[in-house]
């Protein structure tokens, strides 16, 4: 039996409009709050804040790709309705990370005790590190709603943790609170926001709400399975994705990572639009999948890597045209190389579209292993030629290169990987039905 095409449609639909709304806020959050917070702490202090963030970034495989692993299973169980399977992934889920957290929180706070930072350098990294470890168990709600495709009401949740976290930091900021605070002000409302909205969410679906009797250790070494693949691509992508500015703190200092992260950080508004556009596209595959409708995941597939092209070029377009107005009326001023770095993350941000939507079937499809080849080879090309190329008169190269071997490495072979597992499926569907 398969899944109704409009119902489909309209639940992709909706998923686009929710993470639109919610990761439009949760990038506004940082636009706004950014150019008060460099005023505030000063570029060294506030290279080292994005730095970290880059760091932490880099580090979402600490939950050893759980929470991706679950929102595969979860979404191939609520195509089959199979709640009590929901629940016991959900609640064996909420065991191992909650348990990974205790562990990384201690061993934080150990790390830190020897490092002997300055103390402004130290609250900083502890506010940072510690709201980033909690998140691991807690964004488990994300994955849950996605699956059950109520994407737009998990999103109006992350809007008001973002508009906490800019109320705060104006407040903060105002009273002239330390710079420490000034950063908890931004991390700590979104974190409280899920919690709260995790009580509220199992309350009212306790057909899949955690409970300790449901864990299982057959359920919990699954997600391990499953998850250590997801664990393994998530490390070369996060290092690929996210070094640049480590490479340029190493390289050059702290004050050239601000110089270079902010266009990066215009330019992330390209990267908000692809995640809008597809994320939406994994729940809803996994869902087709487990009624084996081969063809609506391959029409659906296509069609939105057009789509996401030409949205993407056309919001490219508009950034480079406007870049230094941009940077003006944001940040009261202009920074190296910005219109070349931006240049350049826009060219991967269209390659990018092109590709979203294949690494989501690969992802619904647990075609986990060619990814992680792929991305290995992007990652250790990527570092060493960073680090060969990389000069104070061109951080602009970073971005470059990312570019090209994106192109060049990663689509081509994930496009055409994802397009040939789909097809042998529809049709061995087909000679079933003959």
């Amino acid at each position: 039996m398969l899944i109704n095409l409009s119902t489909k449609s309209l639940n992709i639909f909706k998923g686009i409009l929710g993470s639109g709304l919610g990761r439009s806020f949760s990038l506004l959050a940082p636009f706004i709050i950014m150019p008060l917070i460099l005023d505030k702490v000063g570029a060294d202090l506030f290279g080292l804040w994005v730095t970290i963030l880059s760091f932490t970034a880099m580090a979402m495989f600490v939950d050893f790709g759980i929470g991706n692993g679950l929102l595969t299973k979860l979404s191939y169980e609520q195509g089959l309705n199979n709640y009590e399977s929901m629940r016991v992934y959900i609640t064996s889920a909420y065991v191992v990370l909650g348990s990974i957290c205790l562990f990384l929180i201690t061993l934080m706070l150990v790390v830190l005790y020897f490092l002997n930072l300055e103390y402004g350098s130290y609250g900083i990294v502890l506010v940072s590190m510690t709201t980033f470890i909690l998140s691991i168990p807690i964004s488990i709600i994300q994955k849950v709603m996605y699956a059950k495709q109520m994407i737009i009401s998990f999103n109006l949740w992350q809007i008001v943790g973002s508009l906490t976290s800019i109320i705060l930091c104006y407040i903060f900021i105002y009273l002239k609170l330390e710079n420490w605070i000034v950063i908890l002000g931004y991390s700590l409302p979104p974190l409280f926001i899920l919690i709260v909205l995790s009580f509220i969410f199992f309350y009212n679906n306790r057909e899949i709400s955690p409970h300790i009797n449901c864990f299982s250790k057959k359920k919990a070494k699954n997600l391990l399975q499953i998850g250590s693949k997801f664990l393994i691509l998530s490390i070369f992508t996060a290092i690929a994705l996210n070094a640049d500015n480590i490479i340029l703190n190493i390289t050059l200092g702290s004050e050239m990572v601000t110089e270079y992260s902010v266009p990066a950080k215009l330019a992330s508004i390209l990267g908000l639009v692809i995640g809008v556009l597809f994320m939406p596209l994994w729940a809803s595959n996994g869902q087709a999948l487990a009624k084996k409708d081969y063809s609506w995941v391959l029409i659906v597939t296509k069609k939105m890597s057009v789509l996401g092209f030409f949205i993407v070029s056309f919001f490219s377009v508009l950034l480079i045209y406007f870049n230094q107005e941009i940077f003006q009326i944001w940040m009261n001023r202009q920074f190296i190389s910005q219109r070349e770095t931006l240049i350049n993350f826009c060219l991967l941000s269209c390659v990018m579209a092109i590709a979203s939507p294949w690494f989501m079937l690969l992802n619904s499809l647990n075609v986990i292993n060619l990814q992680i080849k792929v991305w290995a080879i992007y990652t250790v090309l990527s570092i060493i030629l960073k680090f060969t190329l990389i000069t104070d008169n061109n951080i602009w190269i970073l971005s470059f290169i990312s570019f090209i071997l994106y192109s060049i490495v990663v689509a081509p072979l994930c496009i055409y990987i994802a397009y040939k597992k789909i097809k042998e499926l529809k049709l061995s569907t087909l000679v079933d039905h003959n």
